[in-house]
Protein backbone atom coordinates (compact mmCIF):
# COMPACT_ATOMS: atom_id res chain seq x y z
CA UNK A 1 0.00 0.00 0.00
CA UNK A 2 1.09 3.55 -0.63
CA UNK A 3 2.67 5.75 2.00
CA UNK A 4 0.31 7.91 4.11
CA UNK A 5 1.63 11.22 2.69
CA UNK A 6 1.06 9.98 -0.85
CA UNK A 7 -2.47 8.83 0.01
CA UNK A 8 -3.22 12.20 1.59
CA UNK A 9 -1.99 14.04 -1.50
CA UNK A 10 -4.28 11.91 -3.67
CA UNK A 11 -7.38 11.71 -1.50
CA UNK A 12 -7.67 14.68 0.86
CA UNK A 13 -9.41 16.86 -1.78
CA UNK A 14 -8.16 20.15 -0.33
CA UNK A 15 -6.34 21.88 -3.22
CA UNK A 16 -3.38 24.08 -2.41
CA UNK A 17 -2.44 22.31 0.82
CA UNK A 18 1.19 23.06 1.65
CA UNK A 19 3.75 20.31 2.02
CA UNK A 20 4.23 21.28 5.68
CA UNK A 21 0.51 21.01 6.41
CA UNK A 22 0.32 17.63 4.64
CA UNK A 23 3.21 16.40 6.77
CA UNK A 24 1.44 17.57 9.95
CA UNK A 25 -1.74 15.79 8.89
CA UNK A 26 0.19 12.62 7.98
CA UNK A 27 1.59 12.58 11.52
CA UNK A 28 -1.94 12.22 12.93
CA UNK A 29 -3.12 9.51 10.51
CA UNK A 30 -3.39 5.79 10.73
CA UNK A 31 -4.54 3.14 8.30
CA UNK A 32 -7.32 0.75 9.29
CA UNK A 33 -8.70 -2.30 7.54
CA UNK A 34 -12.27 -3.53 7.95
CA UNK A 35 -13.81 -6.82 6.84
CA UNK A 36 -16.97 -7.06 4.76
CA UNK A 37 -20.08 -6.40 6.91
CA UNK A 38 -17.99 -5.07 9.81
CA UNK A 39 -19.46 -2.08 11.63
CA UNK A 40 -16.98 0.79 11.46
CA UNK A 41 -18.94 3.15 13.69
CA UNK A 42 -22.35 3.28 15.35
CA UNK A 43 -24.85 6.03 15.86
CA UNK A 44 -24.32 8.29 18.91
CA UNK A 45 -20.66 7.38 19.43
CA UNK A 46 -17.87 9.85 20.02
CA UNK A 47 -16.55 10.70 16.59
CA UNK A 48 -12.78 10.76 16.90
CA UNK A 49 -11.63 10.27 13.30
CA UNK A 50 -12.26 11.86 9.91
CA UNK A 51 -12.17 8.94 7.46
CA UNK A 52 -11.15 8.82 3.82
CA UNK A 53 -11.94 5.65 1.88
CA UNK A 54 -8.80 4.19 0.30
CA UNK A 55 -10.42 1.05 -1.08
CA UNK A 56 -13.64 -0.87 -0.65
CA UNK A 57 -17.09 0.50 0.11
CA UNK A 58 -18.77 1.91 3.20
CA UNK A 59 -22.55 2.10 3.54
CA UNK A 60 -23.81 5.07 5.54
CA UNK A 61 -27.00 3.96 7.25
CA UNK A 62 -29.61 5.42 9.56
CA UNK A 63 -31.46 3.44 12.18
CA UNK A 64 -35.22 3.70 11.65
CA UNK A 65 -37.77 3.78 14.47
CA UNK A 66 -38.82 0.21 13.70
CA UNK A 67 -35.23 -1.02 14.20
CA UNK A 68 -34.42 -1.46 10.51
CA UNK A 69 -31.35 0.21 8.98
CA UNK A 70 -31.72 2.31 5.83
CA UNK A 71 -28.69 2.85 3.58
CA UNK A 72 -28.56 6.48 2.46
CA UNK A 73 -25.18 6.60 0.79
CA UNK A 74 -22.33 4.34 -0.25
CA UNK A 75 -18.82 5.78 -0.02
CA UNK A 76 -16.09 4.67 -2.40
CA UNK A 77 -12.39 5.51 -2.91
CA UNK A 78 -11.73 9.15 -2.13
CA UNK A 79 -15.02 9.72 -0.29
CA UNK A 80 -14.99 11.24 3.18
CA UNK A 81 -16.81 10.01 6.27
CA UNK A 82 -17.59 11.25 9.75
CA UNK A 83 -17.84 14.99 9.39
CA UNK A 84 -18.91 14.87 13.04
CA UNK A 85 -15.25 14.41 14.01
CA UNK A 86 -14.78 18.07 13.04
CA UNK A 87 -18.13 19.54 14.15
CA UNK A 88 -19.34 19.74 17.75
CA UNK A 89 -20.66 17.85 19.61
CA UNK A 90 -18.43 15.29 17.79
CA UNK A 91 -21.07 12.58 17.93
CA UNK A 92 -21.93 10.24 15.08
CA UNK A 93 -25.44 10.44 13.65
CA UNK A 94 -25.30 7.41 11.37
CA UNK A 95 -23.92 3.90 11.15
CA UNK A 96 -20.97 3.01 8.91
CA UNK A 97 -20.69 -0.55 7.63
CA UNK A 98 -18.04 -1.96 5.34
CA UNK A 99 -19.88 -3.41 2.37
CA UNK A 100 -16.70 -5.13 1.20
CA UNK A 101 -13.19 -5.40 2.62
CA UNK A 102 -12.32 -1.75 3.14
CA UNK A 103 -9.20 0.28 3.88
CA UNK A 104 -9.61 3.68 5.53
CA UNK A 105 -7.23 6.54 6.15
CA UNK A 106 -8.14 7.73 9.64
CA UNK A 107 -7.21 11.29 10.62
CA UNK A 108 -7.43 12.32 14.29
CA UNK A 109 -10.19 14.96 14.35
CA UNK A 110 -8.86 17.04 17.27
CA UNK A 111 -5.41 17.25 15.74
CA UNK A 112 -6.87 18.07 12.32
CA UNK A 113 -8.89 20.90 13.88
CA UNK A 114 -5.71 22.24 15.51
CA UNK A 115 -4.01 22.20 12.09
CA UNK A 116 -7.00 24.06 10.62
CA UNK A 117 -6.68 26.72 13.33
CA UNK A 118 -2.95 27.07 12.71
CA UNK A 119 -3.16 27.17 8.89
CA UNK A 120 -6.38 29.15 8.45
CA UNK A 121 -6.24 29.08 4.66
CA UNK A 122 -6.17 25.27 4.77
CA UNK A 123 -8.78 25.37 7.56
CA UNK A 124 -11.21 27.35 5.39
CA UNK A 125 -10.78 24.93 2.48
CA UNK A 126 -11.10 21.94 4.82
CA UNK A 127 -14.35 23.27 6.30
CA UNK A 128 -15.63 23.83 2.75
CA UNK A 129 -14.93 20.14 2.15
CA UNK A 130 -16.80 19.27 5.36
CA UNK A 131 -19.77 21.34 4.14
CA UNK A 132 -19.76 19.45 0.82
CA UNK A 133 -19.80 16.11 2.69
CA UNK A 134 -22.76 17.29 4.79
CA UNK A 135 -24.50 18.48 1.61
CA UNK A 136 -23.99 15.06 0.00
CA UNK A 137 -25.56 13.32 3.02
CA UNK A 138 -28.53 15.70 3.00
CA UNK A 139 -29.06 15.12 -0.73
CA UNK A 140 -28.89 11.36 -0.17
CA UNK A 141 -31.44 11.62 2.66
CA UNK A 142 -33.74 13.73 0.51
CA UNK A 143 -33.50 11.21 -2.33
CA UNK A 144 -34.36 8.36 0.05
CA UNK A 145 -37.31 10.30 1.48
CA UNK A 146 -38.62 10.98 -2.03
CA UNK A 147 -38.22 7.32 -2.94
CA UNK A 148 -39.96 6.19 0.27
CA UNK A 149 -42.91 8.51 -0.34
CA UNK A 150 -43.39 7.08 -3.83
CA UNK A 151 -43.90 3.55 -2.45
Amino acid sequence: MKEIKELLSELLSVPGTSKETLEEIAACCELKKFSANEIIYREHENSRFWFIVISGQVDVQYLLKDGRRQTLDTCLRGDHLLWSALIEPHETNSIGIARAETDLLCIDGKRLLAICAKDTSFGFRMMSLVASVIRRRLQAARKQLSFSNMH
